[in-house]
């Protein structure tokens, strides 16, 4: 038994798994503000107060001098997912779409 265990190849000894020492517990320092974040909230309430003061005015005189910016402007403004259906029959049923039309016919008739 001796012999085969020499014969096979030596295994190395593993050395055990190295841990990170514990940190000492320190109070934990308060994080620096956002800077990017407190420049566009600056931004934001400039523009609020400026669309305010001349909003209504500034939008009039761009929808009758520059209408393609204004169309620019509403379509910055809606959703992307915007839903321009026009037939709204679609949802109803089909019981109630003929009672609708019985409705209308009866009115008619009169």
């Amino acid at each position: 038994m001796a012999d085969e265990a020499a014969a096979g190849p030596a295994r190395r000894m593993t050395k055990p798994a190295r841990r990170k020492p514990a940190r000492a517990a320190v109070a934990p320092t308060p994080r620096p503000k956002r800077t990017k974040k407190t420049l566009g909230d600056d931004f934001l309430a400039a523009v609020r107060a400026d669309f305010r003061a001349h909003g209504a005015a500034v939008i009039a005189e761009v929808r009758a001098g520059k209408p393609d910016q204004y169309l620019k402007i509403v379509l910055s403004v809606l959703p992307r997912d915007f839903d321009v259906a026009v037939n709204h029959l679609d949802a109803f049923s089909d019981i109630l779409f003929e009672v609708i039309v019985q409705k209308f016919k009866s009115a008619t008739e009169d």
